[in-house]
């Protein structure tokens, strides 16, 4: 008896969740990337380029090989890496700990080349201990700190072109 009530209540549940309009998964509303074809000028982003085609991929905005198809254009300018010395040992004066970071710079124009963003800097850091024993690991981790470092700047960049879209609607419908 307890499992057909069990069943019941997720019918019931399931039904009251389906009734209700203009719900939709986060990401998938209105002024999402979904759909959205957009261009990436990336020359001069090696890592950076790679990481914003995916997000936009992954967020379900279409990328077009031409400007002129594209609903938005978004013109990575550079991207650089620093690393700093956060602490040492004190004893040996050995590095302990090290902060690598990333800083590009971007700006999105519309279909019809206006400038919606205007150049924006994302800078982003992240530290890691370092190990002198694992010359070879602490070698690999800083290129997968890099990957990572460029993944959230494209999700910060994806996140704006949203909100700039999302701003556009508002107004038109004002």
């Amino acid at each position: 008896m307890g499992k057909f009530l069990k069943i019941c209540l997720v019918l019931c549940v399931s039904m009251a969740v389906t009734a209700c309009g203009g719900w939709h998964l986060r990401g998938s509303g209105e002024g999402s990337a979904v759909g959205m074809k957009v261009f990436v000028k990336r020359a001069e982003a090696p890592t950076v380029g790679p990481a914003l085609i995916a997000e936009l991929h992954n967020r379900g905005a279409t990328l077009v090989s031409s400007r002129g198809d594209a609903d938005a254009v978004i013109t990575l300018v550079g991207e650089n890496y620093d690393r700093r010395i956060l602490s040492v040992v004190p004893s040996t004066g050995k590095v302990r700990e090290i902060e690598l970071g990333l800083t590009t710079d971007f700006s999105i124009r519309g279909k019809n080349g206006e400038l919606l963003v205007p150049r924006e800097t994302v800078a982003w850091q992240l530290d890691y201990v370092f190990d002198e024993g694992s010359v070879l690991g602490t070698t690999a981790q800083d290129s997968i700190i890099q990957r990572d470092l460029a993944a959230i700047a494209a999700t910060a960049m994806v996140l704006r072109l949203q909100s700039v879209k999302i701003s556009d609607s508002e107004q038109k419908s004002e």
